[in-house]
């Protein structure tokens, strides 16, 4: 008992130094734990993610065959009504002749090894999207949407580079198809938006499919691209087995998550680098603190009267121990709980960031976005706490040791005759 009391007294005793010396052990704790905490739930939403960038495939036609003047919705909507479906959807791109002038920004990309016998000069690519993929795309801040979606029969919406260059407003007609074959399109809509990340080339106009029905025809070069987002990973054969037993999509080829790994990549080279930063963290801590509480006690001059009064140096040594145990292990609950808030706003930062990158990259796929609460679950997780409670164990080790060896070393000295 008297190790205790001593320990305790001294705590109170000290109170000064101790806060003095603990605010700055309380820095390198919290600093430490943070780092710790923000890579550990970091890498619970980079495993969501990735489980989420698994479940979604997509089909891309081969533009050598003419598969796509054969695609039947039908298959496409027997597919999409699978119970492992989770979403889906199918976007068509093709090349139309017009006798609007091309933006600068207008590249044909796959289209112009499809169709080399053309002036692609005289063409403009055009994107066709379901009603609700329209109403995805145009409904952002970024497309900055003048006018109305266009939803209705032979309405488009025009690129702003497009409407600026040939300088077109809402309200104007354009005309696409061949001389003689042209087809008369109502402008609705003028916006900023971009098909790269979704598409083989950017397209200067979209139109629903209830229009592409009526413009089909006059297009040179078109194909399909399809996408579906699965309940799980796990229906993944399921799926490929069913899309190659299906007539429409007999040419089309499958990719998986490589369109994603671009932006996942970033995410995981970051997260490399944070446990390089928490290893680094953790040894530094452990040795920093160390010296810090060795040279606390090496400013201390109460243990010489003690120990003149008779205090055993054991008893001197093993409360001074102890003194420094509850002081770390209060410091760590503190730094723990502290880190933990913050380690919540950091990742939530940084979550919003990867799901904004994401629905960029791909608008139209329903992302999930990970509970906060349930990523910092794993906080309860055995394994953690086992791994904490390791590292401060190990702290307290090396403090103790430390600090018998410097409340031993000067007593003895005394001790002689």
């Amino acid at each position: 008992m008297i190790i205790i009391r001593h320990a305790w007294l001294n705590l109170k005793r000290n109170r000064f130094s101790h806060l003095k010396n603990g605010s700055f052990i309380l820095m390198i704790l919290l600093f430490v734990f943070l780092l710790l905490q923000v890579y550990l739930t970091a890498s619970a939403y980079f495993s969501d993610y990735q489980e989420q960038t698994a479940a979604i495939i997509k089909g891309v036609q081969d533009l050598k065959n003419e598969q796509a003047n054969k695609f039947n919705m039908t298959d496409y909507e027997t597919l999409k009504a699978k119970p492992y479906v989770k979403k889906s959807q199918l976007t068509r791109q093709g090349i139309i002749s017009t006798s609007l002038q091309q933006p600068e920004d207008q590249m044909f990309g796959s289209f112009s090894s499809s169709s080399s016998e053309q002036n692609l000069d005289d063409y403009l690519s055009v994107s066709m999207l379901e009603d609700d993929a329209l109403k995805t795309l145009l409904s952002t801040k970024k497309a900055k949407l003048q006018g109305n979606i266009p939803l209705k029969k032979n309405s488009c919406v025009v690129s702003r580079s497009l409407a600026k260059i040939n300088k077109l407003k809402l309200g104007d007609t354009i005309m696409l198809g061949a001389k003689g074959q042209e087809h008369k399109i109502k402008i609705v809509g003028i916006a900023e938006f971009s098909t790269m990340e979704w598409a083989s080339a950017p397209s200067s106009i979209l139109i629903s499919w209830e229009t592409c029905s009526a413009v089909e025809q006059n297009m040179v070069s078109n194909f399909s691209c399809v996408m579906y987002q699965l309940t799980d990973k796990k229906e993944l054969k399921n799926f490929v087995k069913d899309f190659k037993k299906t007539k429409s999509f007999k040419n089309y080829s499958l990719i998986n998550q490589s369109w994603a790994q671009e932006i996942l990549k970033s995410f995981k080279d970051t997260l490399d680098l944070l446990f390089n930063g928490v290893v680094v963290a953790l040894i530094i801590g452990l040795l920093v603190i160390a010296v810090c509480s060795t040279l606390a006690i090496n400013q201390r001059q109460d243990f010489y009267t003690l120990h003149l009064m008779g205090m055993n140096p054991k008893v001197l040594s093993a409360s001074s121990s102890l003194e420094n145990s509850l002081l770390i292990i209060g410091l760590g609950v503190i730094a723990f709980f502290s880190s933990r808030q913050l380690s919540g706003w950091i990742t939530g930062e940084w979550l919003i960031k990867l799901q904004k990158s994401l629905t960029e990259q791909e608008p139209f796929v329903d992302w999930t976005i990970p509970h906060l609460e349930q990523r910092l679950d794993c906080w309860t997780n055995y394994s953690v706490v086992l791994f904490l409670g390791v590292y401060l164990f190990m702290m307290l080790i090396i403090t103790n040791l430390r600090i018998a060896k410097v409340v031993r070393a000067p007593l003895q000295v005394v001790a002689k005759p």
